[in-house]
């Protein structure tokens, strides 16, 4: 399967802004009714992102956009880091506070000022400025033209100098993200266990780089065991315990994982909960309803967004088994598009769209979405 690039993918977004213009929604031609699904797509989710609390990305995603106001690393201070906060009553969007960020994990981020310590919370924290070291940088630069390979040589390298425990923390997701990417399954697992240990109390952002098997890994035996091993050794802990049952719930002896599964679907934390109701409804992919889909989607929209990906690409695959095209191909896009956390599913997702309006009998807006691929 080829890589759909960076380029790429704005010269789909590209696309999809032409069409809503000469595909109105609600125009009175046919024509407008066959090219409606990418122009759905842009409205119900590209608009309402770029206005939404989405903007607030991990530091990791947006130290990569080159999104204005953008800080020269070089021109901070030494010893201290530039943090962006959403704020609505800046023309900006965003407000600017120099000092020294003590501590950033789900309970806030700490910032040490002349003036006191400010404590903002997680989702507020739109992007954080500060001195890299070289090989932080070029894996950054590596990871966002999606050589997962060298960067992820460059991010261990990079840990070795890590001065704080949220640069750490910060780094070591980037390297499940990598492992993930690459298909390192078993080590990704094994990395996000460690992590939870390091920092049980991560950020979203930081907690959405968790490995899980939204699709069947066949043949790959290194995972089943690896998951086995932890879910022995870490059970207790939720979020191993998630994790390492999604890639057992269908495998021998996976009766086990499918009961813990049902378990922490009802769990008090939010993304605990999240991920083990949407495994959940792969059990039920088989028997899939219209009811049952639609279902699922009014619980999409409750979930974490840095958690959606996943999700959204079973509602896309239930749509598709129900041979309802449209609302699977929106689905699988805002997964490909939207939801980017996972490269190899965003992947998967565009091509599973793709499919979708083709099989809707929709082929120019499928050929779209073939550029780059």
């Amino acid at each position: 399967m080829k890589r759909t690039s960076r380029s790429s993918c704005r010269r789909i977004l590209i696309s999809v802004l032409v069409l809503s213009v000469f595909a109105p929604l609600n125009g009175p031609s046919e024509n407008a009714e066959r090219h409606s699904i990418l122009s759905r797509f842009l409205l119900e989710n590209w608009t309402a992102r770029m206005q939404s609390s989405l903007l607030a990305q991990t530091p990791r995603t947006l130290s990569h956009a080159s999104a204005s106001g953008n800080a020269d690393e070089s021109a901070i201070p030494r010893g201290r880091e530039v943090v962006e906060i959403l704020d609505r009553n800046d023309g900006r969007g965003f407000s600017r506070h120099t000092g020294i960020v003590e501590s950033f994990d789900r309970n806030g981020l700490i910032l040490k000022t002349s003036d006191g310590s400010k404590t903002f919370a997680p989702h507020l924290v739109r992007r954080i400025h500060y001195r890299k070291s070289g090989e932080h940088q070029q894996a950054d630069l590596h990871f966002r033209q999606k050589n997962h390979r060298d960067a992820l040589a460059l991010y261990k390298n990079a840990l070795i100098s890590a001065e704080k425990r949220w640069v750490e923390v910060e780094i070591r997701a980037q390297i499940i993200r990598c492992e993930t990417a690459l298909g390192f399954h078993a080590q990704a697992v094994k990395d996000f266990a460690a992590l939870t240990e390091l920092e049980p109390e991560m950020p979203d952002s930081v907690f959405s780089c968790i490995p899980m098997a939204w699709q069947t890994l066949p043949g790959d035996l290194q995972i089943e065991k690896t998951a086995k091993e932890l879910m022995r050794t870490q059970g207790k802990t939720p979020s191993t315990a998630v994790m390492c049952g999604s890639f057992l719930l269908f495998s021998p002896g996976g009766k086990d994982a499918v009961q813990k599964m049902k378990v922490f679907a009802a769990h008090k934390e939010p993304r605990i909960a999240s991920l083990a109701q949407a495994q959940c409804w792969r059990l039920e992919m088989m028997e899939i309803s219209p009811e049952k889909a639609s279902e699922w989607q009014e619980q999409l929209e409750s979930f974490p967004p840095e958690l959606r990906a996943g999700p959204s690409f079973l509602i896309g695959q239930a749509f598709l088994r129900l041979k309802k095209y449209d609302s699977a191909a929106l689905a699988f896009l805002r997964t490909a598009l939207l939801y980017r956390e996972d490269p190899t599913l965003s992947e998967e997702a565009l091509l599973q769209a793709q499919k979708a309006l083709e099989l809707g009998g929709k082929p120019e807006e499928a050929a779209k979405l073939k550029i780059g691929t």
